[in-house]
């Protein structure tokens, strides 16, 4: 039993006996979180994992009532609401060495991140992929720098081969760790973005002439018109020429239409796929997902990663997963699935009202609908009208329509994310109709 105390002579031996009863069976929750490493089917109460949590941070040493506390790091803190806003995890995760280090002063903290990450393989296994996995204390943005960082560093890459994505994250996140990017155009194909998978082989192809190591970095999960890039041909072309497969897939594992995507890919060279904790696990921002089969390639990923770290978003990515379990995330998946088919139904009678179509273009979570006045002036009203999410494109916008040529319309894009409920459509389509 996880506390064995004793309180006989107390109260009635009958009351006592009915007390330690009740106390076992709330134990036996947070018990089977620690044994069995797996997320719960259907999530457990926020009492629970709050108690879950306390008992984890009541092991590192800045809690230890008799500690003498004498470094430069010891996770001293001057409000409580300071030691509430990372769950009393003051010491943070990881060794200046290593994210995923335990640290000698913090063994609750450093159980806090290794059960997360067994969590995390467990959920990404009820989805269907047999991965390993580590959350990561940023965004999606800089855990793809710490991705190409580990590139750079186990197989020498110094480019990056970029099928072009209207995305500023992977752009910055190359330049900040000072490496040179190749963007590959895209193509217009009918009403969809592309790029060509020849024009990555050929992008390929050149950089190994000219003796460079290149990185491909794939983007999965956009905008439309910009369609997914086909990460599986290019991970038979990375296998072909044995160089690393980065895969953007910022919000891809609420949606099956990713999910297979991945599995596909994985039979062929993928070295590591970044997700954000907050487009898919409902978290704040400010933590990232890797996953991969590559097993020694996500332990250098977490090699690149400088110094500690905070243990707020690793914390949040644990508290959803608890908190919603695998049967309840596959329901809001279901449900996402149902309100994009609504979202294009009314968006294709909206369409047909207005003298306007939809895009042909295919994507599970978002949608377009072309207009004939200023797209950025919808959008604003649309703002003002208190909905956020839609985005209005300018067709000569050579960034935001992923085109380096002029794109055929202007248009709006409607998103249809995990978490969004039939009566949020409704709502939109409502306010759309009345300005576009």
């Amino acid at each position: 039993m996880l506390l064995d105390i004793d309180i006989s002579g107390l109260i009635p031996k009958h009351m006592e006996n009915r007390g330690k009863l009740t106390l076992k069976e709330n134990l036996k929750i947070i018990e089977n979180i620690l044994e069995q490493r797996k997320v719960p089917e259907r999530g457990i109460s926020e009492e629970h994992i709050k108690f879950l949590l306390r008992i984890l941070s009541f092991m590192d040493t800045d809690k230890d009532p008799n500690v003498i506390q004498i470094g430069e790091r010891e996770a001293r803190v001057y409000t409580k609401l300071q030691r509430e806003s990372v769950f009393d995890f003051c010491h943070g995760v990881g060794r200046s060495g290593n994210l995923i280090d335990p640290q000698p002063k913090a063994p609750g903290a450093s159980v806090m991140y290794k059960l997360t990450n067994k969590l995390l393989e467990s959920f990404l296994k009820s989805l269907g992929l047999n991965v390993k996995a580590i959350a990561t204390p940023v965004a999606t943005g800089m855990s793809i720098s710490l991705s190409l960082s580990a590139s750079r560093k186990k197989y020498n890459s110094n480019v990056v081969i970029y099928p072009y994505a209207a995305h500023k994250s992977p752009i910055k996140a190359t330049s900040f760790i000072g490496m040179r990017m190749r963007l590959v155009e895209t193509v217009l194909d009918g009403d969809s973005v592309k790029v060509e998978v020849s024009d990555i082989e050929d992008a390929v192809r050149k950089e190994i002439k000219n003796k460079n190591n290149p990185v491909v970095l794939s983007t999965l999960t956009f905008f439309p018109p910009r369609e997914s890039d086909d990460i599986e041909e290019i991970a038979k072309i990375c296998q072909d020429y044995n160089i690393p497969h980065i895969i953007n897939g910022a919000y891809a594992i609420q949606n099956f239409y990713y999910i297979d995507k991945i599995r596909k890919a994985l039979r062929y060279r993928v070295d590591a796929i970044i997700s954000s904790s907050d487009k898919n696990l409902f978290t704040p921002i400010g933590g990232g997902i890797v996953y991969t089969k590559d097993e020694s390639f996500l332990k250098e990923i977490s090699l690149t990663y400088p110094g500690r770290a905070s243990a707020n978003p690793i914390v949040n990515i644990l508290i959803s997963l608890l908190a919603i379990g695998t049967k309840n995330y596959i329901d809001l998946m279901k449900e996402q699935k149902e309100c994009k088919k609504l979202l294009d139904e009314l968006l294709n009678d909206l369409a047909n009202k207005k003298g306007e179509k939809v895009l042909n273009v295919k994507n599970p979570i978002s949608s377009c609908i072309t207009t004939k006045k200023d797209p950025l002036n919808v959008a604003g009203k649309l703002y003002n009208l208190r909905v956020t999410g839609p985005r209005g494109v300018r067709k000569n916008d050579k960034f935001g329509t992923c085109y380096l040529g002029e794109y055929p319309y202007d248009y709006i894009v409607v998103n249809s994310a995990i978490g969004v409920k039939k009566e949020d459509i409704y709502n939109v389509i409502e306010k759309l109709s009345k300005v576009i």
